[in-house]
């Protein structure tokens, strides 16, 4: 299928347009979680030190990925209104400029957690990992850019409809790192240093490849001399989706990070290890729910930037029928094969004997997946339609009521044991989300449809 297919698919048919991309974004984001599983599993040989390390410091590199995953949703929605219009100049100049907002972003970003790493380390009460938790960050910070654009050149491509090549990128990194993890974590023993250094090289031969793609007119787009330079209409236009998206993003993450600390008063470091890797099979029954989100935002924000009021209708009800379908199906099946799933990441000694709270902790969780989908979806649809200012704020409401509830839980105030409490909050914050931020979704749905019929009696 060649670029301008692709693109013409993407302004079809709704449907149709959204069962194109569900696929190629499918076999991504599968690919992306059988690598953090790798991963995972790679650094579980080293003890469960080393596993405590990472899982307790990785909300400090969530925070640094949220620029990257702003810009990179602020950059689908324009260049795919863009686009549908036929304004190609203009799109070319947005995604130009996305490149050097993550450049300049990631720069920001390695300077604040140098900074403030041990600040961060001491304020979560995991002294006890402290060396490990560094050592693993470390390439984040000195070569931030690669994984911060990674995320953005796969909005630019997604934005014109490019879903394979989007795929391609992703998965090439995520391939590689597989590859590469081994082999500098034992092979040359560099252990949690090798695990952090193998993420960012991948990444950064992915970001080349993507690129090169630009420059060389293997896209609907291309970025050269003309239009990679600093527009400040282009940088503002990404930028009105984008800011409130990395906004909400650094809320969510830093609510993530804040979690910890109660995690880690409940329970430990250990507490945060139950809780992240059950999160990590979460993920992976999310992938069908997040593939469908992800084919969504352009179709819609195709349609939305041509006020195709039909369209816009079409994509959001159908993107929800079929996230809620998948999350339904894989909930009961993670929930069913709980024991097994977990045994599989508990292999060392030190960590087998916490299989039972790794099972019960999944088992409690699974009962979030078809909200936390649907927060998604939601969120995504009042991105497409530019209010992306709204799930900002709620997610400021939504991150406050989190934390209350857990560290209500951490005290001891909840009647029941503390990190049972934060799990059976987490479940019920998730459950309420869902309600809110549909809710928000079809009134501004219901607003569009009375804007767009008035326009249509004035037309007459």
């Amino acid at each position: 299928m060649s670029k301008e297919d692709d693109l013409k698919k993407m302004i079809g048919e709704p449907k149709a347009a959204i069962r194109n991309m569900i696929l190629p974004f499918l076999i991504a984001l599968a690919v992306v979680e059988i690598n953090q599983f790798v991963d995972t599993y790679w650094v579980s040989g080293l003890g469960a030190q080393s596993a405590s390390a990472i899982s307790t410091i990785v909300p400090v590199y969530g925070l640094m990925m949220c620029a990257g995953l702003g810009v990179a949703a602020g950059v689908t929605t324009t260049v795919a209104a863009r686009l549908a219009r036929g304004e190609n100049e203009i799109a070319a100049k947005l995604v130009s400029n996305s490149v050097i907002l993550g450049i300049i972003f990631s720069i920001i970003a390695s300077v604040l957690v140098a900074v403030f790493i041990n600040l961060v380390i001491d304020i979560m009460g995991a002294g006890d990992v402290r060396e490990e938790a560094i050592q693993y960050m470390l390439p984040y910070i000195l070569m931030s850019p690669a994984v911060i654009l990674i995320s953005i050149v796969g909005g630019m491509l997604r934005g014109e409809g490019a879903a394979k090549k989007s795929t391609i990128i992703q998965s090439i990194s995520a391939i590689l790192n597989m590859i590469i993890d081994p082999i500098l974590i034992y092979a040359l023993g560099m252990g949690v240093f090798g695990a952090g250094l193998s993420t960012v090289i991948s990444a950064l031969i992915a970001v080349v490849i993507g690129l090169y793609w630009y420059v060389s007119g293997k896209t609907i787009l291309r970025i050269d001399r003309s239009n990679f330079r600093v527009d400040k209409s282009a940088m503002s236009e990404v930028l009105g989706v984008g800011g409130p998206k990395t906004v909400q993003m650094l809320i969510s993450n830093l609510t993530d990070f804040l979690q910890r600390i109660f995690l880690i008063i409940a329970g430990g470091t250990s507490a945060v290890m139950f809780y992240n890797y059950a999160w990590r099979y979460i993920g992976v029954v999310n992938l069908p729910g997040r593939a469908v989100e992800m084919a969504m935002l352009p179709v819609c924000s195709a349609a939305y930037g041509v006020k195709d009021l039909e369209k816009l209708k079409t994509g959001f009800i159908y993107s929800t029928k079929l996230v809620l379908g998948f999350s339904i199906i894989f909930s009961i099946i993670l929930f069913v094969f709980a024991d097994p799933f977990m045994s599989i990441m508990t292999t060392e000694e030190s960590m087998h004997q916490l299989l039972p709270m790794f099972v019960w902790t999944m088992r409690v969780s699974v009962f979030l997946i078809p909200f936390s989908a649907m927060m998604l979806v939601a969120s995504s649809m009042l991105q497409a339609m530019k209010k992306a200012k709204i799930p900002m704020y709620y997610y400021m409401f939504w991150g406050v009521v989190k934390l209350a509830l857990y560290a209500i839980a951490a005290y001891g105030y909840m009647g029941v044991d503390p990190y049972e409490g934060i799990i059976y909050s987490m479940v019920g914050v998730h459950i309420f989300g869902a309600f809110c931020l549909c809710w928000f979704a079809l009134r501004e749905l219901k607003r569009f449809t009375k804007e767009a019929e008035l326009h249509d009696r004035n037309a007459i």
